[in-house]
């Protein structure tokens, strides 16, 4: 493998992680519009990864990988920065997810409370002014 395909793979992943910090900001700001922009950015960088990654580049990975565990030295190794920013991504992303599924569960919460407190009121609007969970009474556009 080249040191170009290394420098390659670094480059996605640094672009990755670069939208998944984007990210984390937008979901603490509870900014769903850029949550939205950067979640289809990340799809296509994803994407981009994917088509990059070949078995010998996973095979490689997972050997430097070994080489570490066993305390050998691979900072000289092309591919150690890209493992490196690849592990940076995993636990942005998995960092990213639990704070999504906090977010989903406050509103569980908080719609199970509205329930509770009204019970025969289910309409709720999306973004698009449309009724998106059971339709009870008129819609905005026969109001």
């Amino acid at each position: 493998m080249s040191d170009g395909l290394s420098q390659r793979g670094q480059e996605l992943a640094q672009e990755f992680i670069a939208i998944l910090k984007e990210e984390q900001d937008a979901l603490t700001a509870n900014d769903i519009d850029a949550v939205v922009r950067l979640t289809e950015q990340k799809l296509a960088c994803a994407e981009a990864l994917e088509a990059f990654t070949t078995p010998t580049l996973l095979n490689t990975l997972t050997e430097l990988r070994a080489r570490i565990q066993r305390g050998q030295p691979v900072e000289n190794d092309p591919f150690y920065t890209l493992l490196k920013l690849v592990e940076e991504a995993n636990r942005l992303n998995k960092i990213n997810g639990v704070v999504i599924e906090q977010h989903i569960n406050t509103i569980r919460l908080a719609m199970d409370q509205l329930d509770r407190i009204n019970p025969g009121v289910r309409q709720l609007y999306g973004k698009d002014g449309l009724g998106s969970r059971g339709s009870v009474g008129r819609s905005l556009g026969s109001a």
